[in-house]
């Protein structure tokens, strides 16, 4: 039986191709065609009950539009597309009818807007290593398009997940960007990009410095107890001789203390150079004195 000729029907996807410049297409109600073939038996069994999918090409590329509104639409005939299809059929196999006879396609204009990227990283340092400075990303933005009410919602695309261990040196990393789970899908300007951390050994040093008084009561003098806090900082050690106690000024709001009775006042950092990192200040809060 399976040496015989048969003629069956059998599924198949079209996958749009070459579409129009501009649009994305939000409706393709006619996805599945039925392609009839006719072939020996065996071969026709290893179609129909193979892994493989069954697809075929469509071209869009002579596709005409139609405005309505704001959407767009146009119609191929699969008559007109006959030799096309069967030069994607495999060798053994001859067809002889396709339906629908008609493949319908919705249309509306592409919107393109352009995004920030974000690294989709866990990283984990050896001991007193961790970055320099922020993650670097090259490009740090892209350009998406796609359909509008679709693209007003995205905000960044993210890029694959990729953790580094024991991180004690600068690392260059490719990462591909991942598209957003949307239909329709939306189109991206890159498909990858660069990402750079800079590595630094780091280590804490202590500085004294005095504490500034902010007052909106110009005519009463205050002095504060202790007059100079220790401060605690972490640097790079690529940074270390630039450290300097003049670079960092510290602060204390008197007029709220003043005006609750509260004995003490909070110290705050209001200036410090960037390769800086103040970590604790001791003591916190200090004490004042009005001074008549």
């Amino acid at each position: 039986k399976l040496s015989r000729d048969y003629q069956i029907p059998v599924r198949f996807r079209a996958v749009p191709e070459n579409l129009p410049k501009g649009k994305v297409m939000i409706s393709n109600p006619d996805s599945v065609i039925s392609i009839t073939l006719k072939a020996k038996g065996l071969e026709l069994y290893s179609r129909i009950f193979s892994t493989r999918s069954n697809t075929v090409n469509i071209s869009l590329e002579s596709l005409r539009l139609k405005q309505e509104g704001d959407q767009y639409t146009g119609f191929l005939r699969t008559s007109k597309m006959l030799k096309s299809i069967a030069q994607q059929l495999p060798g053994g196999y001859e067809m002889t009818a396709v339906e629908p006879d008609t493949l319908h396609f919705i249309f509306e204009k592409s919107i393109r807007k352009k995004v920030g990227v974000r690294p989709g990283l866990s990283l984990d340092f050896s001991r007193q290593y961790q970055l320099y400075d922020s993650v670097q990303t090259d490009p740090d933005s892209i350009y998406i398009s796609g359909r509008k009410e679709i693209i007003d919602t995205i905000r960044s695309i993210i890029t694959e997940r990729k953790a580094f261990d024991n991180l004690k040196a600068d690392v260059t990393a490719r990462l591909a960007l991942i598209a957003p789970p949307v239909r329709p899908p939306v189109n991206l300007s890159a498909d990858s990009v660069t990402v750079q951390l800079n590595v630094e050994k780091f280590t804490e040093t202590t500085m004294e410095v005095p504490v500034n008084i902010r007052s909106g009561h110009g005519k009463i003098n205050y002095r504060t107890f202790p007059e100079k806090v220790t401060l605690t900082c972490r640097v790079a050690l690529r940074d270390y001789n630039r450290v300097d106690p003049s670079l960092v000024t510290v602060v204390v709001d008197i007029d709220k203390p003043v005006a609750s009775d509260s004995e003490r006042v909070p110290v705050e950092v209001s200036r410090a150079p960037a390769f800086l990192k103040v970590i604790r200040i001791e003591p916190q809060k200090v004490e004042y004195l009005i001074l008549k």
